[in-house]
């Protein structure tokens, strides 16, 4: 006989639901298709929606991730934003903070960037292709450690001057973009998790700048940036993958690396 379940879930149950519900909201797929199977295998249930079926209200949501390229239309920029200042945590990948998004100047004092024009004379938007190599800056945090194995340590001096270059754990995405010149406009309420090392094919100049990833609090929520994802390839890259996990996992009251697997298990 078949067993009836109750209409209302209990507040465990129900708060167990929310916890395991993932949502992606892009314009291109074939990136995000590799990501949200990836989630797949750990345990979250996926929805993935074009941002002109987004519903006002994402409470229901333990993480969003932002993967939108094209024209960011305005009721979708204050659904994601709600949704984080109420206590949501929010993923943009990539081009959710690039030149396009110049045309959406609430969604950049949100995340607290600026982009200049391409002909700016100090420091211009730019985007270069090629490897985008992952310095990671942060190496006792869980985000960046948390099952994470980099192949090797780079020099790497960091674009918050006066500095003096330091060896770090580093990994390649390959075949992929760097975007340049990411101006920050919030001082140090970003928590700077990654900065890329890419040589440029034209001058051979090697450009270093603490951009690659991010996170910080916005009201009740979060907000969390990494810029690889440009490619599907990025997304199959495992170490990538799990970094974007251990956002979803990652708890304020984590510390070092060794601590914070000690919460986790």
């Amino acid at each position: 006989m078949e067993r009836k379940l109750s209409s209302k879930p209990s507040a465990q149950a129900a708060h167990s639901k929310r916890s395991s519900r993932l949502l992606i909201v892009a314009d291109e797929w074939k990136q995000m298709y590799v990501l949200a199977d990836f989630l797949k295998t750990h345990g979250y249930e996926v929805q993935c929606v074009k941002q002109n079926s987004l519903e006002s209200d994402l409470s229901q949501y333990a993480g969003v991730f932002m993967f939108i390229h094209r024209t960011f239309e305005p009721h979708a920029e204050k659904a994601l934003i709600d949704y984080a200042k109420n206590g949501g945590r929010l993923i943009v990948l990539h081009h959710g903070i690039a030149s396009g998004k110049a045309e959406n100047p609430e969604w950049l004092r949100f995340t607290g960037i600026y982009i200049a024009a391409k002909d700016d004379p100090n420091y211009p938007w730019r985007v270069v292709r090629g490897t985008h190599t992952l310095a990671n800056l942060q190496p006792n945090h869980y985000i960046t450690s948390h099952n994470v194995e980099y192949d090797r340590m780079i020099d790497y001096q960091s674009s918050d001057s006066p500095s003096l270059p330091h060896k770090y754990p580093a990994l390649d995405l390959h075949d992929t973009e760097v975007f340049l010149n990411q101006h920050f406009t919030d001082g140090r309420e970003k928590t700077v998790l990654f900065g890329f090392h890419y040589r440029d094919e034209e001058t051979r100049e090697a450009i270093m700048q603490d951009r690659s990833g991010w996170y910080k609090p916005v009201r009740k929520g979060w907000l969390f940036h990494l810029q690889p994802g440009h490619s599907e390839s990025d997304f199959k890259n495992r170490n990538y993958a799990q970094i974007i996990l251990n956002c979803l996992t990652w708890k304020p009251e984590m510390g070092t690396a060794s601590e914070a697997r000690q919460q986790a298990v």
